[in-house]
This record gives structure tokens, C-alpha cells and sequence, in this order.
């Protein structure tokens, strides 16, 4: 089974939580530009995908009913402030390096007239990406291709090893990424699940 399909309920519970409010905050916005982002998550919001453009470095067939590029979220091939909303949800951490992430927040409020960007927070003692407990604790070099394949949800769902690709950021390091942004805390039973970037 995909891990993706298999921890749709869990991920819906906290997108219904997230976004609660989000339509009318950005209620006016008629162009929207989602880096690294998910179709479903449009559906979900919207009950529709139109005037969403989705960015993303590989795109397969369920992007087909968006607007889509095939692009880089650090070199965006949008004008300066020519969408209303730049939004990501759960991507930036999937850049790169610190600086890749630097150029993806740049670019963020280069196109956008306003912003939102989530990322997980690592104190939380579930990695969304292992779908397992406190291993994303441990340093890297512990993340070996026999503990990813056996030790966590996704190894399982997967039935092989992947790639562990996440890069986290602290809250502080997110206030230097967005400068003059709003920095907003998700808690899950009083514990930090995950940032909020608005603007």
C-alpha cells in the first residue's frame, strides 16, 4: 500500500485543523502558486482546482487536472509579485541544503503579494516522513536503509528502503528565511507539530 494513501485520515484530520480560517483569509486571492504541492490538498480546500498552479520538480498523471509546471521552487519562472498567494505546505524541508531553502523562501516572497508556508517541526516525536516514533531524533548517519526499511511505517507500506530527504528548520531559522512574516505554532496535545508562515 501507498504510504500516501494509507495516512490520508491522519493527514486530513490535521489539514482540518490547519486551514481552518484559511478560506477566509485569503478569500480574494484568484492566483495561487503551490510549490511542491498536492492536488488533493485543492480539492479539499476549494472543492475545486481552478486558478491553482502547482510547481513541482516531476509531475504524474493526478496532477493533470491543475495548472502545472514542472519547475524548481528556488528559480521560479513567475514576475515579482505576480500571483496573489505563494503557498507550500510540508516542501521547503524537502529542498536542500539550508541555503536551498534560503533561495525557496526568497522566491516565495519574491512572486507572491502574500505568503503561506508549513513545515513539520522536528520536537514533534512523529516524523511525518518516517510515519515512525523519535527516530528523526537520532543523528543521520543512524537512518541506514535496513532502519528506514524496518523501522518505520513507510518502509513497511513501501515494502523497500527510500530516500530520507528532509532537512528541518527551527522556528528561529524560519523568522530569518521570512523576514517582516508572522511565525504561528500548530500543538498537537500541547506539543509543537508544525510552523506556519504568513504574510
Amino acid at each position: 500500500m501507498n504510504p500516501y494513501d494509507f495516512t490520508a485520515p491522519w493527514r486530513r484530520f490535521f489539514r482540518s485543523r490547519r486551514f481552518r480560517g484559511f478560506l477566509e483569509r485569503y478569500a480574494g486571492c484568484k492566483t495561487i502558486v503551490d510549490m511542491g504541492g498536492d492536488p488533493n490538498l485543492w480539492t479539499e480546500l476549494l472543492g475545486r482546482t481552478k486558478d491553482v498552479v502547482v510547481v513541482n520538480v516531476s509531475l504524474t498523471g493526478e496532477y493533470m487536472r491543475l495548472l502545472y509546471v514542472v519547475g524548481d521552487g528556488r528559480r521560479m519562472p513567475f514576475a515579482d509579485k505576480s500571483v496573489d498567494l505563494a503557498f507550500s505546505n510540508s516542501a521547503i524541508e524537502h529542498v536542500g541544503t539550508f541555503e536551498d531553502q534560503s533561495r525557496f523562501a526568497e522566491e516565495m516572497l519574491r512572486i507572491g503579494r502574500t505568503v503561506y508556508c508549513q513545515t513539520p517541526c522536528r520536537m514533534f516525536p512523529v516524523d511525518p516522513h518516517l510515519n515512525a516514533f523519535l527516530l528523526h531524533w537520532l543523528p543521520r548517519r543512524c537512518l541506514t536503509p535496513t532502519v528506514l526499511r524496518y523501522c518505520t511505517l513507510t518502509g513497511w507500506l513501501l515494502g523497500r528502503s527510500y530516500i530520507y530527504d528532509v532537512t528541518w528548520i527551527s522556528k528561529k531559522k524560519l523568522r530569518g528565511l521570512f523576514p517582516g512574516c508572522s511565525i504561528k505554532t500548530e500543538r498537537f496535545l500541547g506539543l509543537p507539530k508544525s510552523f506556519v508562515v504568513t504574510l
